[in-house]
């Protein structure tokens, strides 16, 4: 009688520590997303994602906590999160109208609601003029309108 191990052979025993292996690396560089923790529901990968996907309204108007060091303070009221040299995540674009801005290399913990990011809109929102060169590179990419910006985590 053959049973399946002998049938088979040491194949498929091979085939598990690459799995194994995969599995482990994924876990320590996958997470790369430069968060903070303390995130609810979205992270800013999956944000992204879903924008470069085209399926950005599986996102946009929802409602979602994200954390991670400020990468650029663009102006008073626009700051970007995440990304960095050891992370394969873009940073997300947070506005915000009323809060203080946080500063460069500061980890935060934003509450906001993603959006699809649209130069005239999101000037009128914040019925401030705005310095649209400064933000050519997002239009059309997903950014939070901040509702609460929580300046004093711990890494």
């Amino acid at each position: 009688m053959t049973t399946a191990s002998n049938r088979y052979g040491p194949r498929p025993r091979l085939l598990i520590w690459p799995a194994a292996v995969l599995l482990s690396l994924t876990a320590l560089f996958g997470c790369g997303d430069d968060s903070g923790g303390g995130e609810s529901g979205l992270d800013i990968r999956g944000v992204h994602e879903a924008f470069d996907r085209g399926d950005a309204e599986s996102v946009t108007g929802e409602r979602a906590t994200f954390s991670g060091h400020v990468k650029d303070v663009i102006s008073p009221w626009a700051f970007t999160i995440g990304g960095d040299e050891f992370s394969d995540v873009e940073p997300l674009l947070v506005v915000e109208k009323d809060l203080p801005a946080p500063d460069q290399d500061q980890l935060v913990r934003v509450t906001g609601t993603v959006h699809e990011f649209d130069f005239s809109k999101v000037q009128n929102e914040l019925n401030v003029d705005l310095a649209e060169t400064l933000y050519e590179k997002f239009k059309g990419e997903p950014y939070v309108k901040a509702e609460d910006i929580d300046d004093n985590i711990s890494e």
